[in-house]
């Protein structure tokens, strides 16, 4: 009887228990790993896509205060005191328009030396226009230098002295001017001012009358107005903005200077994913940043609007910070299954050999075999 019951019980092989639990393993760690990553994708894609959108943002600030610039120096043009000074200057070109040409030269070659209280300087820092453009400059920070010039490019206005007197010679004077008509806005890239001793970038626009562009109107800008706004921008916890130009130069971004002339990482991937209008992507460093851009279309109507503005815009944060704690919980969950698997054959390789090891029947009677 005993015997047969003990055939009918069932037995635990817990040496194939073990092998049973440590091949399920594999699937369940493999599952898990792919769940994690899967999911580490699905929260980067939603990263870069913010990102890009925070890059479209910086892009129309930049564009909202250049416009805003742009209107604010076309009501300088209506300006009657500043039309004034630009009107008597062309009054002085009818007379003998060779006469002056010939004297612009020389009047180039003077002005360099010439004193504040010179008679040629006065004439044209102490008139109306100038004292005008002096106060509502005193009223707009950004705005560093103003000076406005006839239709021949001589000087008749300005809020200080400038470096040359002759200004037609100039990118921005036969741009803003063009062919006389109805002339252009101009707005140039950021460079260094030596007349106004900062980095700006130029802004210019033609006044004009029904005859034709009278005069040209230039404002220096401080750039430090576009670097408040990029370091405004934020496309996340740690995820900064940056302006640079398509060389790579910094034109700003937070921890850098313009004076430094530094080129930004990741320049050359950042020119490959705008060429193939990518809205972000992962940089191949060993540290890797996700990197958004602006929308392609976006870009190209700022093209269409600031020719000579070949910048780029991105926002950009570390792959670790952007993450978070997901990479971390990754390892975390892989460990803990790791352990319980560990511990359970553990416990079955035990518990194996307490049903293997051989059992001496407690029988006083065997003492005498």
């Amino acid at each position: 009887m005993n015997g047969t019951e003990d055939k009918g019980k069932f037995r635990i092989d817990f040496k194939i228990l073990s092998i049973l639990l440590l091949l399920a393993a594999i699937p369940v760690l493999l599952g898990s790993w792919w769940l994690f990553k899967g999911y580490e994708s699905a929260y980067l894609e939603m990263a870069g896509n913010n990102l890009s959108e925070s890059a479209d943002t910086a892009l129309a600030y930049i564009n909202s205060y250049l416009q805003n610039q742009i209107i604010v120096v076309a009501g300088l043009t209506e300006v009657p005191v500043v039309r004034e000074a630009v009107k008597k200057g062309n009054l002085d070109l009818g007379k003998n328009l060779e006469e002056v040409r010939k004297a612009i030269p020389a009047m180039e070659n003077r002005w360099p030396k010439l004193e504040r209280n010179s008679p040629e300087l006065k004439a044209i820092l102490d008139n109306e226009a100038s004292k005008f453009l002096r106060r509502y400059g005193a009223t707009e920070k950004s705005f560093r230098e103003i000076m406005v010039t006839d239709y021949l490019g001589r000087l008749v206005a300005a809020t200080g002295k400038t470096s040359d007197y002759y200004q037609a010679d100039e990118d921005w004077w036969r741009e803003s001017y063009g062919d006389g008509r109805r002339g252009s806005v101009y707005v140039g890239d950021v460079t260094f001012d030596s007349s106004a001793k900062v980095y700006s970038l130029e802004l210019a626009q033609p006044l004009v009358e029904n005859e034709g562009v009278t005069g040209v109107i230039k404002v220096i800008l401080d750039v430090q107005d576009i670097h408040s706004l990029i370091g405004s921008v934020r496309g996340g916890p740690s995820a900064t903005a940056a302006l640079i130009h398509a060389k790579g130069t910094v034109i700003s971004a937070p921890g850098y200077s313009i004076l430094d002339q530094a080129t930004y990482p990741g320049t050359l991937e950042i020119l490959n994913a705008r060429e193939r209008g990518r809205r972000y992507f992962i940089s191949s460093a060993s540290a890797p940043s996700i990197f958004g851009l602006p929308d392609s279309r976006t870009l190209n109507n700022f093209r269409e609007l600031y020719p000579h503005l070949n910048w780029m815009l991105v926002v950009t944060g570390t792959v670790k910070e952007m993450l978070g704690p997901l990479p971390l919980l990754r390892r975390y969950f892989a460990a803990l299954v790791v352990g319980i698997i560990v511990l359970t054959v553990l416990a079955a390789l035990i518990l194996s050999r307490v049903e293997t090891r051989p059992v001496l029947e407690q029988d006083p009677h065997l003492e005498r075999l």
